[in-house]
């Protein structure tokens, strides 16, 4: 190459050193055990979470490798992965253009892939759906409202179906609300093992959803709009899409809602569903299979290559630099381009939660919250929610009670309203308690006095809590009575 020649050839990835491989494959495996930030959070060792450990990692990989995408060799797959945001919306990006992307998986905590339907561009401009979208959530929350049991805690298996139910309703119209078996197929062919499989779990879907978007029961205002050569591609994502916020984005908002009152109603809501889609996105890691050879910004990626885009891992360390942002398409989509069926989701969590609050107040029993200190991960499944009749004092500004006692009780609320919350909170405790206990009966504490004196360290704090749960209770009793 001459001096003159600016042209830059194509060149391969960079690899990740031995020790680097070593430390990804580690947060990968780290994000699979739900205790392993216990000993460090009651130790006050913050830097040795999953989440700090896990930006390091990043962070020396991206200085090293000046931020390009590298290749990883991990215990659980070999992968090309960018180390920003715009790298991973370009590669993918360029994927597409080229017809060189293939299948795409989300990869959970657990370490399952779930197979994605393909991004399908939403036809009907939001706008003509957001009535239908309202009207749903209205029904959906009253069925919320309830199904609650008598202490107004919600059970997560009557959340997830109501939740499906209303997709359904938003997606398809109101004949096939009352379809569960239309998100049972869904469910269980993203859960496929083989290509086979998929195929035949994806026919047995179409041939569901054919009455309500094809046939005569074909009464959705979405279902209405879509021309009849992509209505199949359209609808799937859409209701996959839908669903997943509904199930996963609308409680973990709800839950953040309860911790962050100062704001008027509408303005926590949609900060609170913002933040959810933000600190907790759905698809937090994607795979992208690469079915043909392209080239990127000078870069080769080989056929067979797939790119892991670890989405809230680039999201925690770009804004752990004061800088980095993501949208509901981020969040809810795979795709590179905006996404229509993510914002129609965003939309109907909103409205959701909207809805769930107008005459309830969101409760969190488990796991504790705070909004000086929220966790770096919130499973949906993992939270007990509750909704306890609102109080129309004046001052809706005013501090609200909290199941876990975290916070002061209103003014002017009967004695029974405090005992059932008291009790909530008594519950938590008796189920940190567990937990705790748990935690220190795994054998890895075993090998040395460090480990033992954690192990010591998490009993101690489980029996405080015990004492506290009994007293809780005590206290529960005695306002009954």
């Amino acid at each position: 190459m001459t001096a003159s020649d600016t042209t830059t050839a194509p060149h391969r990835p960079a690899t990740a050193w031995p020790l680097e491989n070593a430390l990804i494959s580690a947060a990968l495996a780290a994000q699979r055990v739900s205790w392993i930030d216990a000993p460090a959070r009651s130790l006050g060792l913050k830097p040795f979470t999953r989440q700090h450990l896990t930006r390091q990692a990043l962070a020396g990989l991206r200085r090293r490798t000046s931020g390009r995408p590298t290749r990883l060799r991990t215990a659980f797959g070999t992968y090309l992965m960018p180390l920003t945001a715009d790298d991973a919306t370009g590669l993918v990006g360029r994927a597409e253009e080229t017809g060189a992307r293939g299948t795409v998986t989300a990869l959970t905590a657990e370490g399952r892939r779930l197979r994605l339907t393909p991004h399908a561009p939403l036809p009907v401009p939001l706008g003509a759906l957001r009535d239908e979208v309202r009207a749903a959530a209205e029904e959906t929350a009253a069925a919320i409202h309830a199904a609650r049991h008598t202490d107004g805690s919600l059970a997560r298996a009557d959340w997830c179906a109501l939740a499906a139910r209303c997709a359904r309703r938003i997606v398809l119209g109101a004949d096939a609300a009352a379809d569960s078996l239309v998100s049972a197929i869904l469910d269980v062919a993203a859960r496929a093992e083989d290509p086979t499989e998929y195929t035949g779990r994806v026919a047995a879907l179409r041939r569901r959803l054919d009455p309500y978007v094809h046939g005569a029961q074909r009464s959705g205002v979405l279902t209405a709009g879509l021309a009849a050569g992509d209505a199949d591609a359209v609808v799937e994502h859409a209701l996959e899409t839908v669903t997943r916020a509904l199930t996963d984005t609308a409680a973990q908002a709800l839950a953040l809602v309860s911790v962050d009152p100062p704001l008027p109603a509408d303005d926590r809501i949609e900060r609170s569903v913002g933040e959810a889609l933000r600190r907790y996105p759905p698809l937090a890691a994607t795979v992208h299979q690469v079915l043909a050879p392209f080239t990127w910004h000078g870069l080769d990626v080989e056929a067979g290559t797939d790119l892991l885009c670890a989405t809230a891992w680039l999201r925690d360390l770009d804004e752990a630099r004061g800088h980095g942002a993501g949208g509901a398409s981020a969040s809810l989509c795979a795709a590179p381009a905006p996404c229509g069926a993510a914002e129609l989701a965003a939309l109907a969590a909103t409205e959701l939660v909207r809805a769930l609050v107008r005459h309830a107040e969101p409760v969190v029993l488990a796991p504790h919250l705070g909004a000086d200190a929220l966790p770096a991960e919130l499973p949906a499944a993992s939270l007990r929610l509750a909704l306890a009749d609102a109080d129309h004092t004046p001052d809706r500004t005013a501090a609200r009670p909290t199941a876990d006692g975290s916070g002061p009780l209103a003014a002017g609320q009967s004695a029974a309203r405090y005992a059932t919350l008291v009790a909530a909170g008594a519950r938590s405790l008796d189920e940190h308690a567990r937990r705790l206990a748990d935690c220190a009966r795994q054998s890895g504490w075993n090998h040395d006095a460090f480990g033992e004196h954690c192990r010591m360290t998490l009993l101690a704090h489980a029996r405080r809590c015990a004492r506290a749960a009994a007293d809780a209770r005590r206290a529960a009793d005695w306002l009954a009575n």
